[in-house]
């Protein structure tokens, strides 16, 4: 019997050996990546949570604080591997109670007892040698790797890791479908938890509660607002009234660091107005047709233009917008609506290596497009097999936008003002609904959030009511 934990980590010892075994085959020079500490909150001693660099995580490392790997080049993924970590001090299992062992560290990494060295031996190890990193931006970290006299990754590193990473294995997709699972189960119990006269905390709470329930972080701030209409809105103070729009925006983050991120927006009260009801059925058709085009081979920006025209059809459909879908598109238009990109890389972070900038979201050669709106589409790649990505089309009445005359006056023929500014008086928020979906080789993609509904008749008859019922 052993009292030692389990160390969290999504795939075999042998795995790790081969992702660092085929990055090793790129590099040019030695590699250390970090795994990071946990951030002080307010002082030193009072800390946020521990997550491990993704990075780090995926190469193997086992989430210790203030640790590192180190990748030669060349290397079997075994032999020119080592996994440097701060030693366990005698009062340690006073405070944390025991820590793992080498032995346990060694055989979850996949590197033998050996390959395992206290944190001060690397700069023994790469000294007077150039050597790159990749690190969480934490200030210890980087004050470490200062010391250390170690060098920013280059591109063709960073492009070796990215590339590796972009498409999901099965262990990590198995991760992925553990942490849609659990964040359905917290977006059922916000669902029920939607009352007049609640606030939006109360809202947060039933999701933050299953969670907890189930060893899971959040995988990035909820958004949980009937402010939908500021895209990342943060805080949940407000209280609910009938006929609002409830938008949740929110993801698990389970224990080996894989992310979910799905979004619904519902009805407070349970009943749409006929003009919540268009928006809500133009915004779920464009999340259908966008999700169906995701094959192999399709490029991403494509998408996102075709989410773009459906829901400029949309908007003319309700007499928002005047014109041509597929002209009004191609002027924007959808911008003034729909100000933000179809969708995102994720993985082990709710947006995937987005520490590693546009060289992760587009593909080489590509860069973002200057217009408004579509210069915050996040991917421009080619879909491929294993990728997972978020498909999540909105329609929003941002007061921001209307006030911006760069913005407005160029569109002023094609808009229906005095019904805009109507819904602008009336505080009509916004209507976000998004998947988490894997791009598969045959048969249309994988919608890792197909359980958790969508139909407006349904996701209306739930409102408020409990799960049990």
């Amino acid at each position: 019997m052993t009292d030692r934990q389990p160390i969290p980590m999504t795939a075999p010892a042998g795995v790790y050996r081969q992702r660092r075994a085929r990055l090793a085959a790129t590099l040019k020079r030695p590699l250390v990546i970090f795994a990071g500490h946990a951030p002080a909150r307010n002082y030193l001693k009072n800390p946020h949570v521990f997550r491990a660099g993704s990075s780090y995580r995926y190469f193997g490392g086992p989430p210790l604080e203030n640790a590192a790997l180190l990748i030669e080049s060349n290397s079997d993924g075994d032999s020119g591997c080592v996994l440097f970590r701060p030693p366990a001090g005698p009062s340690t299992a006073l405070w944390v109670g025991e820590v793992a062992v080498d032995e346990d560290l060694a055989a979850a990494a996949g590197l033998r007892r050996d390959a395992l060295a206290d944190a001060d031996q690397l700069e023994t190890r790469i000294a007077g040698r150039d050597a790159g990193y990749v690190t969480p931006p934490f200030t210890d970290t980087l004050a470490w790797i200062d010391r250390l006299g170690l060098q920013p990754s280059n591109e063709d590193e960073l492009l070796a890791i990215i590339n590796l990473r972009l498409c999901k294995d099965e262990h990590e997709l198995a991760a992925m479908r553990r942490s849609a699972e659990i964040t359905m189960e917290a977006h059922r119990a916000a669902l029920a938890a939607t009352k007049p006269g609640r606030r939006e905390a109360d809202v947060a709470a039933a999701f933050h509660a299953v969670l907890v329930a189930r060893q899971c972080e959040v995988s990035f701030n909820p958004i949980i607002t009937i402010r939908g209409e500021v895209l990342h809105g943060l805080g949940h103070s407000n209280v609910m009234s009938e006929g609002d729009l409830l938008l949740v925006d929110a993801g698990a983050e389970e224990p080996s660091g894989y992310a979910s991120d799905i979004t619904r927006t519902f009805p407070v009260g349970g009943k749409w107005t006929p003009i919540q009801r268009h928006l809500y059925e133009t915004t779920l058709r464009t999340l259908n047709e966008a999700t169906a085009a995701c094959v192999p081979g399709r490029r991403f920006r494509d998408i996102h233009d075709l989410a773009a025209r459906v829901i400029c059809a949309g908007l003319v459909e309700a007499e928002l917008l005047r014109g041509d879908p597929a002209e009004l598109a191609a002027r924007t238009a959808h911008a003034l609506f729909f100000p933000h990109g179809l969708g995102h890389l994720i993985g082990m972070d709710a947006h995937d290596m987005e520490d590693f900038g546009d060289l992760a979201g587009y593909a080489p050669g590509r860069k973002r497009r200057p217009e408004f709106g579509n210069a915050y589409l996040r991917l421009d790649r080619d879909l491929e097999p294993g990728m997972c990505i978020t498909i999540e089309p909105g329609i929003y009445m941002v007061p921001a936008i209307w006030k911006r005359a760069e913005l407005v006056t160029p569109l002023a023929d094609v808009v229906n003002r005095p019904k805009v500014d109507a819904l602008l008086k009336a505080h009509f928020g916004g209507i976000r609904i998004e998947n988490t979906i894997c791009i598969r080789a045959a048969g249309g993609p994988e919608v890792l959030s197909a359980a958790l509904l969508t139909d407006a008749d349904e996701v209306s008859a739930c409102v408020g009511v409990s799960v049990d019922q």
